[in-house]
């Protein structure tokens, strides 16, 4: 099936679909499937979730997934990034980490806080039944993956784990082993958090960032379940080393859970660096991971470990140097989850191994 363009896709999606007054549940599952048939991808992701919102389909989940990787088509995007502003005004003089309130977040505050600072805390992105709602669909993953796993009859986590086989190259034993799974082998668990970032204004607040519409990076949208009980520090790393220096991404990491004290937080660095820290050197265990040396070297005094409450958001993009750490007196686990949006018309930068020496290992995209 040859889809049309994503600019094309984009523009249909404006146009509501009509509906007959009265259309049966049936009657609008046969509309959407002409809608598939039609390549009105968009439109058909549209009319399913609206069935999906006034009843659970897992069926409609799980076409909803497929759809979602469908719809994009990386040899129809933008050719040429829109232009970035030339400049921003540093909106946090003075401060390492800024922080402010969900009703400040907007373009300006998202760009000043990545631009001067490297990222921007958001407190309070989340309400209390947002968080409860994707932390139980972290539970019912993660359980569901084991059950499958085991071979385990669990007809109450039917369909909560369903590893999409547009993401073949996940290494999902080891992401498992670390307390993850992928949003994109959960299809409730994916509906729950598209919906979600829906009703907060992410998938707007970042295409007003690019200045195109934003996708998803199925390898790196990921639900998380850290377990306390490891006592060791992740890697420092930018994900740059592994996505490309010269994309346009945005990563949001929410915390579902009280973290960075008695639960599993993040070490930031807390200015912007706009090029690549050395890499597999100094004690890095991997090469594309920072050496702590080199970290301490490019963060100096401006290392800092955030404490977050339940439902308060990091932003950054790429190039923030950052790691998880656990420590001995951290006795809770934390929740959390990370979703990377980049802007479509630096994929093939991505993903070039002109541009990037050590390419991306097959990432892959899908719209929201």
């Amino acid at each position: 099936m040859r889809l049309p363009s994503l600019k094309t896709l984009l523009r249909r999606s404006r146009v509501p679909t009509t509906e007959a007054p009265g259309s049966s549940r049936e009657e609008r599952l046969a509309q959407a499937n002409r809608l598939v048939e039609e390549d009105r991808l968009l439109e058909a992701i549209r009319a399913l979730t609206d069935l999906n919102r006034e009843q659970r389909d897992p069926e409609i989940e799980r076409r909803l997934v497929e759809l979602r990787f469908l719809a994009f088509d990386p040899e129809q995007v933008l050719s040429e990034p829109p232009p970035w502003p030339p400049s921003t005004v540093d909106l946090f003089p003075g401060e390492l980490v800024p922080e402010i309130d969900r009703a400040d977040l907007s373009v300006e505050s998202l760009r000043s806080g990545i631009g001067h600072h490297g990222s921007l805390i958001v407190r309070g992105l989340l309400d209390e039944s947002q968080i409860e709602r994707l932390r139980g669909g972290i539970d019912r993953s993660l359980d569901a993956y084991d059950a499958v796993e085991s071979s385990q009859e669990r007809p109450d986590l039917d369909g909560w784990f369903e590893p999409t086989a547009r993401c073949p190259e996940a290494d999902r034993k080891w992401k498992r082993s670390a307390g993850a799974v992928l949003a994109v082998d959960s299809p409730p668990a994916l509906f729950d958090l598209l919906e979600v970032f829906e009703d907060v204004g992410i998938p707007r607040l970042a295409a007003d960032h690019f200045g195109e519409q934003p996708t998803m990076l199925g390898l790196k949208t990921t639900l998380r379940r850290v377990s306390h009980v490891a006592f060791r520090h992740g890697d420092w790393h930018q994900d740059g080393s592994f996505m490309g220096t010269d994309i346009r991404s945005l990563n949001v990491w929410i915390a579902l859970t009280h973290c960075g004290d008695d639960a599993p937080g993040l070490d930031i660095v807390g200015r912007r660096l706009d090029y690549l820290a050395q890499t597999g050197t100094d004690g890095a265990a991997a090469s594309w991971s920072v050496g702590p040396a080199v970290a301490e070297m490019e963060g100096g005094d401006a290392i800092v470990r955030p404490v977050f409450e339940p439902g308060d958001a990091l932003l950054f993009d790429h190039l923030m140097l950052h790691r998880t750490v656990i420590e001995q007196e951290m006795v809770n686990d934390r929740y959390a989850v990370e979703v990377w949006l980049f802007a479509p018309s630096t994929y093939d930068i991505m993903t070039s191994t002109e541009e990037q020496p050590n390419p991306p290992r097959d990432q892959r995209p899908f719209v929201l």
